[in-house]
């Protein structure tokens, strides 16, 4: 089995690092490779709403870069990680950009459905709460299963010597760790007893009600 874990920072081997590693050692643990995509320390062009992922077909996006490069991880992934450092109490700029296209690109095709997934972050004092609600904002429309733990998923620390003595932080993630080793074993024995609902082609209601057909003209 395998975890995908996206660091949205622009430091390689820094907090948010760090607290993605935490987790991934406790997956170790349980036979379960994490394999790591750092975006945060390059430049990442935005969404423009072209919608040439959804008119062709290919859930790829027309930009061909690190977003198409994990796209293509994902079928081979039981579970994927996000990480971001809390600027401004938000992700990074290079961070969004990489995660809008990725779930917009990718989400018709359903490649994380029913997978688990998880969200971390990294802060010097504040912010932990809004940046990790923006990143679960990418898992939870993706019919992703959130994994769960003793409480938010924050290790504070300026450097990965200082987030170490956040005893509390590194414990929680630690339990993440655990409990999403927990989750996609169990996920993978429900699979094969229980099949997955049925999918349904999304139904999107424009205010003031006007239905746009397949989503085709963009907002």
């Amino acid at each position: 089995m395998k975890v995908l874990a996206v660091n949205g920072s622009p430091h390689r081997k820094g907090v948010t690092f760090t607290a993605l590693k935490l987790v991934a050692d406790e997956l170790e643990k349980e036979g379960i490779e994490t394999e790591y995509l750092h975006i945060g320390g390059n430049a990442v062009r935005g969404c423009t709403d072209c919608l040439t992922c959804r008119r062709n077909g290919s859930h790829r996006c027309v930009i061909d870069d690190k977003v198409n490069e994990a796209i293509n991880m994902f079928d081979a992934c039981d579970g994927i990680l996000l990480g971001a450092p809390a600027y401004f109490c938000g992700i990074p700029g290079p961070a969004k950009a990489f995660l809008d296209r990725l779930f917009y690109a990718s989400q018709m095709a359903r490649p994380m459905h029913f997978k688990a997934g998880a969200s971390v972050v990294a802060l010097r004092r504040s912010g932990g709460i809004t940046t990790l609600h923006q990143l679960n904002n990418y898992l939870m429309p993706s019919h992703i299963v959130m994994v769960p733990s003793q409480f938010h998923n924050g290790l504070f620390g300026k450097t990965p010597e200082e987030a170490m003595q956040d005893k509390e932080g590194v414990q929680t993630l630690r339990m993440l760790g655990q409990n999403m080793a927990w989750l996609m074993k169990t996920l993978s024995f429900a699979s094969e007893a229980v099949p997955h609902p049925s999918f349904e082609e999304r139904v999107r209601t424009n205010f003031p009600g006007n239905r746009t057909a397949n989503y085709g003209e963009g907002i």
